[in-house]
């Protein structure tokens, strides 16, 4: 995506950013230009329009694959993603977030940049591996090998989108979010159309992304990193790996708790059952990426509350959108229930209605996901990074028992009930965890102006 130049306002100091008042908005400059931050109203709904289409896009590609294709290749498509997702989270940091709440500007973009290469390089060493211990052989091993690429370069980009998250400018985010969905869709439609097979749509899905991240992403953020021209310190590199390595283990833990289920379910059914149960929770998923373009909108506007010790409207900010959480997933609840096997026949074919149960139990834990991902915003706003690990521990461990109790009962359906357990309990973790820090947070702020008077 090209910047239009009308986002920008010319100034006269290129090496310094600074605040700039106009109606009341911060304007921070860049290489000569300032960018300035869109309200929190119009930050959402960018979002959630860029998020929408984004997530229609990737809801599409397995509706191709289901209706060109067949159920075995959304399973083989869905577990690249499944043994791919914790080996890239891991290495990815969360380095968005990190950076688009960094309110104190601790590190530079090329700090964290340079991490995100390294990690990169050594996430891709470590999937090969996997791959090999893994058994996957042929076509099955090279399909999740690019998928795994595909992700690694998303990781990138969504590195890139901390830098207008940071600034507030969803917008532009937004927009990118649109050309890369609707790409990627375009291309792996047209190639499995054409070639029927999954090896090429994954390929060709890959290639577009790393087309897009030179030709749209790079450019974008030269231009808005051009005054930091601080040197490259290791130093620097390092306190970022530890800062952000427990959110990178938190990601981690949480892909596991969410694909343990599709582990257990093709060891114990097969990979043909991986692909109904994962065409179902894609739709959830794709629910959770508006919940997502949300969190991601709040997050500097919470981290800034929180900083400036502004308790009572943080709370509000939080509690407001907990709330919408709820109401947005019981709403997809009623419509499953409603119209869920419709649906199921439109989107994929009939041979998916006949699990319009299991649609409403996902839809149930999705309610749940909802409202607690909010919370999860919330404790990385507040930059608590230390405990995350320890829940995310906590989740893995709740759904390995749960799983290894339930699946071999009760299959699919089992399945679908560990989702529903495992998502109440990350809720009720996070939202416990958000709590206490903030009653400590509130009493140290009383102590200190007691101490002061």
């Amino acid at each position: 995506m090209i910047i239009d130049d009308s986002l920008f306002k010319s100034s006269g100091d290129r090496h310094h950013f600074f605040p700039y008042n106009e109606r009341s908005k911060k304007i921070l400059v860049f290489g000569g230009s300032s960018l300035v931050p869109l309200s929190l109203k119009r930050n959402v709904s960018y979002m959630l329009i860029g998020n929408l289409i984004y997530a229609l896009s990737q809801w599409g590609i397995i509706m191709v694959l289901a209706k060109l294709g067949s159920p075995k290749m959304v399973g083989g498509f869905t577990l690249g993603l499944a043994v791919t997702a914790p080996i890239i989270l891991i290495f990815d940091l969360q380095l968005r977030s990190v950076l688009a709440t960094d309110t104190k500007e601790e590190f530079s973009f090329r700090h964290y940049l340079a991490l995100k290469g390294v990690n990169s390089f050594l996430a891709i060493l470590v999937l090969g591996i996997v791959i090999i211990i893994g058994g996957y052989k042929g076509k099955a091993a090279f399909v999740i090998f690019l998928v795994g690429v595909a992700k690694l370069i998303e990781s990138v980009i969504e590195l890139h989108y901390g830098l207008f998250q940071k600034q507030e400018r969803m917008d532009i985010i937004a927009k990118s979010l649109i050309i890369r969905g609707c790409t990627s869709l375009f291309i792996i439609a047209l190639l499995i159309t054409i070639t029927n097979s999954l090896l090429i749509g994954v390929a060709g899905f890959c290639l577009s992304w790393l087309c897009l991240l030179f030709i749209l992403e790079v450019p974008k953020a030269k231009r808005m990193a051009a005054s930091q021209s601080s040197p490259l310190k290791l130093v620097s590199v390092k306190k970022l790996f530890l800062t952000s390595f427990p959110l990178g283990l938190v990601m981690m833990m949480m892909s596991l708790y969410t694909n343990i289920p599709r582990y257990a379910i093709e060891h114990v059914i097969g990979t043909e059952a991986v692909g109904y149960y994962s065409a179902l929770f894609y739709i959830v998923t794709a629910g959770n990426l508006v919940i997502n373009a949300i969190g991601q909108t709040i997050s500097p506007r919470l981290a800034n509350y929180f900083t400036k010790e502004e308790y009572i409207p943080f709370s509000k900010l939080l509690t407001k959108f907990v709330c919408f959480g709820f109401i947005y997933g019981s709403a997809g609840v009623l419509l499953t229930l409603l119209i869920g096997k419709q649906v199921l026949g439109i989107i994929y074919t009939q041979e998916y209605v006949q699990f319009q149960k299991l649609f409403v139990l996902l839809m149930i834990a999705g309610t749940l996901m909802y409202a607690g991902s909010f919370f999860g915003f919330a404790l990385t706003a507040m930059r608590k990074f230390s405990i995350q690990p320890i829940l995310s521990i906590l989740w893995v461990i709740s759904t390995i028992l749960l799983s290894f109790l339930l699946i071999p009962s009760y299959g699919l359906t089992g399945a679908a009930i560990v989702t529903i357990i495992t998502t109440a309990i990350q809720l009720f973790t996070l939202a416990l965890a958000v709590m206490w820090y903030l009653h400590q947070a509130k009493k140290q702020h009383q102590l200190t102006a007691y101490a002061s008077n």
